[in-house]
Parts: C-alpha cells; sequence; structure tokens
C-alpha cells in the first residue's frame, strides 16, 4: 500500500474514534437529563459547546498542523478527547459536563478533524475525491459503531463507567491511528514549499468567504439531528434499540455517502454535487417533518447520511481544487470554522424550541431553510469559479 493510502485509512480510523465518540452524546442524553435533572435545551448545549469548539478551534488546528505537521496536532488531539470524556465521567454538577466534556471534546476533535482531513488531499491528484471520502467515511463507520456500544454499556454498567471507558479506548487506539497521519514532504524529505496560495492570501478571495458560508449556513441542518433524534423516537415510543440505532442508520448512510461522492464528484464536478448534497439534505429533513414513525426515522437517518457524508467530504477536495496544498490545513480549519457556528445553534436552538413548543417542528423547518440557503451559495461559488478559475472543475 502506497504512503497516501496508509494515511487515507489512517485518517478514516480517527476520524471514526473522534465522531464516533463526540456522536455518542445521544445515547447520554436521557442519562444525563435524569442525573442532573436538566431541560433538553440545557443538555444539548453540552453537545453545542463542543462542536463549537471543535470546528471554531479547527481553525487553529488545521494552522498548528501547518507548522508543527498533522501527526504531532492531531495526537495532542487525541489525548485531550480522552481526557475530556473521562473527567465527565466525574462531574457532580451539569456546569462541570460543560467543562470537561464540552472542552475536552471540543478541543481534542478540533486537532484532529482537520489536520487528518487535510493530509489526504496532498498526497492525490486524479483519485482525490475518492480518497477524501474513503477517509471522511470513518465519520459514518464511527457513528455507526460507537454509540450502540455507548447504550449497551449505560444500560449494564451505568454512564459514568461508560463514559470512563468510552475516554480511555479513544485516546489509546486513537494515538495508534494518528501516528501514521502525516504530509507529503515530511516522507520524502524535500524542503520546498507545497503549491498553492498562503492563508491570507486565500482568505482575501471571494471564493474563500462562499465555501466559508455553506459551511456556515448548512451547520444547522447537518448537526441538530445528531443531539436530537434518539431522544425524539424515544418520545415517538420507539423501543430503545431502535432508537439508538438511528444513529446506526445515519452512519450506515453517511458511509455510502462517502463512498459514492468521488464517482459523482469526478463525473458531474465537486460544486455541482455539493450543491446536490444540500438538496438532499433538504429532502432528508422534510421526511423527519412528516413521517415521525419508525420507518420514517430510519427513512430519514439513511438519507441523511448520504447527504451529510457527501457534504463533508467535499470541503477538502474543494479547498484543494480552488487553493492548493501550501497551506491545506489551515485554510479546510477556516471554513470548517463556520459549522462551528451551526454545532451550537442548532442543537441548543433545537431543544429551547422543543422546551417552548413541545415539538421540533420549527427546529426542521428553520433546517430545511438553512439547507436551501446553501444550495444557493453553491451556485455562487460556481459563478465566481467560472469567471475567476475557468481552467478548474
Amino acid at each position: 500500500m502506497s504512503q497516501g493510502w496508509v494515511v487515507t485509512v489512517a485518517s478514516m480510523f480517527s476520524l471514526g474514534i473522534i465522531f464516533g465518540t463526540s456522536y455518542s452524546f445521544g445515547a447520554f442524553f436521557a442519562a444525563l437529563s435524569e442525573s442532573f435533572q436538566a431541560k433538553r435545551a440545557d443538555i444539548s448545549l453540552v453537545f453545542g459547546l463542543a462542536g463549537f469548539l471543535y470546528f471554531i478551534a479547527g481553525a487553529g488546528g488545521g494552522i498548528a498542523a501547518v507548522r508543527f505537521g498533522p501527526r504531532i496536532v492531531s495526537s495532542c488531539g487525541m489525548v485531550l478527547l480522552g481526557l475530556g470524556a473521562m473527567a465527565a465521567s466525574q462531574a457532580e454538577t451539569l456546569q462541570e459536563i460543560y467543562w470537561s466534556y464540552g472542552l475536552g471534546i471540543g478541543f481534542g476533535v478540533a486537532l484532529v478533524y482537520t489536520p487528518v482531513m487535510g493530509a489526504v488531499p496532498p498526497w492525490f491528484t486524479t483519485k482525490r475525491s475518492l480518497a477524501s471520502g474513503i477517509a471522511s467515511a470513518g465519520i459514518g463507520l464511527g457513528t455507526l459503531l460507537i454509540p450502540p456500544l455507548v447504550s449497551f454499556g449505560i444500560a449494564n454498567f451505568e454512564w459514568r463507567a461508560t463514559m470512563f471507558y468510552l475516554g480511555l479506548s479513544a485516546m489509546l487506539l486513537g494515538l495508534a491511528a494518528t501516528s501514521q497521519i502525516r504530509m507529503p514532504q515530511k516522507i520524502s524529505g524535500i524542503s520546498q514549499s507545497l503549491d498553492g496560495l498562503s492563508l491570507s492570501q486565500a482568505i482575501r478571495s471571494r471564493g474563500f468567504w462562499l465555501l466559508f458560508g455553506i459551511c456556515t449556513v448548512a451547520g444547522p441542518s447537518l448537526f441538530f439531528p445528531f443531539a436530537h433524534v434518539i431522544q425524539f423516537a424515544r418520545d415517538q415510543g420507539v423501543p430503545e434499540v431502535q432508537a439508538v440505532s438511528t444513529i446506526g442508520l445515519i452512519g450506515i448512510g453517511s458511509i455510502a455517502g462517502r463512498f459514492l461522492i468521488g464517482f459523482f464528484a469526478d463525473r458531474y464536478g465537486r460544486l455541482v454535487t455539493m450543491g446536490a448534497s444540500n438538496t438532499m439534505l433538504a429532502c432528508a429533513l422534510l421526511i423527519w417533518f412528516i413521517n415521525p414513525g419508525w420507518f420514517g426515522l430510519a427513512t430519514f437517518a439513511l438519507w441523511f447520511g448520504l447527504a451529510y457524508g457527501s457534504v463533508v467530504a467535499l470541503f477538502p477536495p474543494l479547498c484543494m481544487d480552488f487553493f492548493g496544498a501550501r497551506a491545506v490545513t489551515g485554510i479546510l480549519g477556516l471554513v470548517y470554522s463556520g459549522a462551528g457556528i451551526g454545532n451550537l445553534l442548532g442543537p441548543v436552538g433545537a431543544g429551547a424550541l422543543f422546551d417552548h413548543y413541545g415539538n421540533y417542528h420549527v427546529a426542521v423547518a428553520i433546517s430545511v431553510f438553512c439547507a436551501l440557503i446553501a444550495v444557493l451559495f453553491c451556485y455562487l461559488l460556481a459563478q465566481w469559479k467560472r469567471h475567476s478559475q475557468p481552467a478548474m472543475y
């Protein structure tokens, strides 16, 4: 296996660990609410804070990876991730959960996500979309496998022990994966810089801000279901095993989206595929709105996962297309920081709207609208590309 594919597989495992850990939060939702007698908006803030931090601080993680290399930075992130979950297992108040889980998971994911995603595209030319899709498929694998294990642990060993061993396992397995992450010139010993724009040059372009806009406005649509869909399924009377499995179904759809994305993006163009993926996201959320039964939820989860996986997998190769490899981890980190706003507002806003109205109808409607605005931004980005970079796809 070539070194580029080694890095791709290592990135896939790294992403599976960090997002499997983060997206297991839905399995802890009921236990935390009962333990601390908290409303849904208050519990959702734990997930929202972590997500806000790992996307906002991801910009710093990407910039640090340019300076120190993605292996060192991502390994530090795995340590923070594990320590955060282990500290949360000992929390006596909800505020302590905010500090331990929110900060630990938030900064931990921030130091892993962008460096490992940004390390993959520079290894490839003709198979860049495919490689990025395979790497980001780890998010789907983690979402599929880890939450059911967490649910089993909570049912049999209570939530504190489960969270402690989740953190310990994530740290040890994650360090094994991040030890294989590196950039091309670090292997070859070549000292010259990679081609492309500097970070400051990139952020002065309209293309950067349109990419940032897509990531920001799609954020609520992409992330609020991860915090609420399990609890929503419980509200509908869905049995516990099936309720938790909705996250796993999102993972299955996400894996499919990330593997299929390479074919469609290389055939029809990455921007066209990004617009189509956000349209699919809006349609998936409508299924939740229209049909809340188990069959409808399962259909929503698979379709949502397909759209989510496609959207997330396209940002790294798009950054490479427009800005080159020179500062790709830093640029990608800044683009992804837009998602932090949506990851905070989406789950917390949905929880607050549920506490006020007793349902998720308004939250889903807002999320559909956000996804459609992201489609409009894709169109504007395509217009910018046509006039400023006519030779690029």
